[in-house]
């Protein structure tokens, strides 16, 4: 049975209690620079935990004290230039202990060299997330400060280029051939942060492919690069010979072909993610999982698979993380995934119309921790209600379902599903169009599923959903840890 609600924390209570002080504080008028007395890890809680519904000043003000009270850890979303100048000064005053930086601005802000000079001064930094105001000259302080730096994420920031790139690594010209950067030839890389830095983040900014090269060529622990041009890079250094291993754990493709797989696996032995997203080319999934052993992870995103055999044949024992979302839309035999990606704990389908063969084969046992099978508003298919009891005990234990159009889900087929263990560890489950589910077993399904927190059920007709209104008025009346969601996009 789901639990009653548990009372508010105190904690809790007080933290919302002294942000909404300092809210009305800052309407009144007081300023950024006002005494805010507080210790750091109020002050951190603050900013991870109450910062939303606040006004931007009361923010920008909660920053400015957190700066100055040695705070290490700073993420703040700031869009007025005067409350982005005072955090920027707070930083420059104070920069030797920040360890995480992370800053989004607003559209149009221009940092000019105040940053600079706290970028300088920030030695023991880790992490880095700038956007969409980085420039080169902000990769050029960071190169002067030399800090361990591990992640840099400046998204979506036009102004970074190949030559901030070239300055973060510290190459001072750009006189290689890029068959020497290729093969790494040429200067050689060996202070901060080239020598730490594991992950990068470079969508959507003015550097090339050749800067991508760069990276891959100086940068030895380097194990995610997000760029536009990483998969031609990688191309071109698997073209040009290279043969020294790359630490690549992660490889993200946009709107490009795929680079030769079996080279690059072999080139990148440590790669265990592929993400792609609108491939130009027809895709075999199989083929994909075939080139690649050692990919834990699969996300093809917007793609056209093959005509025949598009999904793998033979096991794959190392996949936990499928997500496919066709653009082509095709049948898929659900237990013929199953039985081929045993070790599957998170898996997303789009696009697909699952089914199963007849007689149905029993359900083999699962990792599954989410499953879901998403249809898009241009497909009219329902899944198969049997579908649905099988692929619920399938993943009986999962946390998170959704099953996606479930028109002809009946109470007797719910029924089923929790008689065969389903549903035992869920805690959001969602059951789109289930119209003919009714009250009684909604409630045979709360008392069944003690986790459960969140049931969505939309896309019904408008009568059922006033009938669902006084269904949530009575678990709100048991005071039940439930939410029944029956509008909006959450969940």
């Amino acid at each position: 049975m789901v639990g009653v609600r548990a009372p508010e924390r105190l904690e809790a209570g007080a933290l919302c209690a002294w942000l909404r002080a300092l809210n009305t504080a800052v309407g009144r008028g007081e300023g950024v620079h006002a005494p805010l007395r507080a210790p750091p890890a109020l002050l951190t809680a603050a900013l991870c935990q109450g910062a939303t519904g606040l006004r931007e000043a009361a923010v920008a003000r909660l920053a400015v004290a957190a700066v100055t009270a040695g705070v290490s850890r700073l993420e703040v979303h700031l869009e007025h230039p005067t409350l982005i100048r005072a955090v920027l000064e707070a930083l420059d005053a104070h920069p030797a202990h920040v360890t995480s930086l992370t800053l989004t601005l607003g559209p149009r802000t221009a940092l000019g060299g105040l940053l600079c000079e706290a970028l300088r001064g920030m030695t023991i930094l880790t992490s880095l997330t700038l956007t969409p105001a980085a420039t080169d000259a902000h990769l050029t302080a960071l190169a002067d400060a030399a800090p361990p730096l591990d992640t840099l994420d400046v998204s979506y920031c036009p102004a970074v280029t190949d030559k901030g790139v070239r300055a973060l690594l510290g190459l001072t010209g750009d006189a290689r051939t890029m068959r020497e950067v290729m093969e790494g030839g040429g200067e050689s890389v060996k202070q901060k942060p080239a020598t730490t830095i594991h992950t990068v983040n470079l969508w959507d900014t003015g550097v090339t492919t050749r800067g991508c090269v760069h990276l891959l060529s100086s940068c030895a622990n380097l194990s995610a690069l997000t760029c536009r041009w990483s998969g031609e890079a990688l191309d071109l250094v698997v073209r040009g010979g290279r043969s020294a291993p790359l630490a690549l754990s992660q490889l993200l493709l946009a709107e490009v072909p795929l680079p030769p797989l079996p080279p690059v696996a072999s080139l990148c032995p440590q790669l265990t993610s592929l993400v792609a997203r609108r491939p130009t080319e027809i895709l075999s999934v199989g083929q994909v999982v075939e080139a690649v052993p050692s990919l834990t992870a699969l996300t093809l995103v917007q793609f056209v698979p093959v005509r025949e055999n598009w999904l793998p044949s033979s096991p794959v024992p190392c996949l936990t993380y499928l997500h496919l979302s066709l653009l082509d839309p095709r049948p898929l035999q659900l237990a013929n995934l199953a039985h081929t990606c045993p070790a599957l704990t998170h898996l997303y389908l789009e696009g697909v119309t699952p089914t199963l063969p007849e007689p149905p084969p029993p359900t083999p046992t699962s990792k599954l921790e989410s499953l879901r099978i998403m249809t898009p508003p241009t497909m009219s298919h329902e899944i198969d209600p049997l579908v649905v009891v099988w692929a619920v005990v399938w993943a009986s234990g999962a946390s998170s379902l959704d099953l996606g159009s479930c028109k002809h889900l009946t109470d007797e087929h719910l029924t089923q599903a929790l008689s065969q263990g389903a549903l035992t560890q869920v805690e959001d489950l969602r059951l789109s169009g289930a119209a003919q589910v009714t009250d009684s077993s909604i409630d045979d399904l709360v008392t069944s599923c003690p986790y459960l927190r969140r049931l969505a059920l939309k896309m019904l007709p408008k009568d059922r959903l006033a009938q669902l209104e006084s269904l949530k008025l009575k678990y709100r009346h048991e005071n039940l840890d439930l939410e029944l969601i029956t509008y909006g996009w959450k969940f």
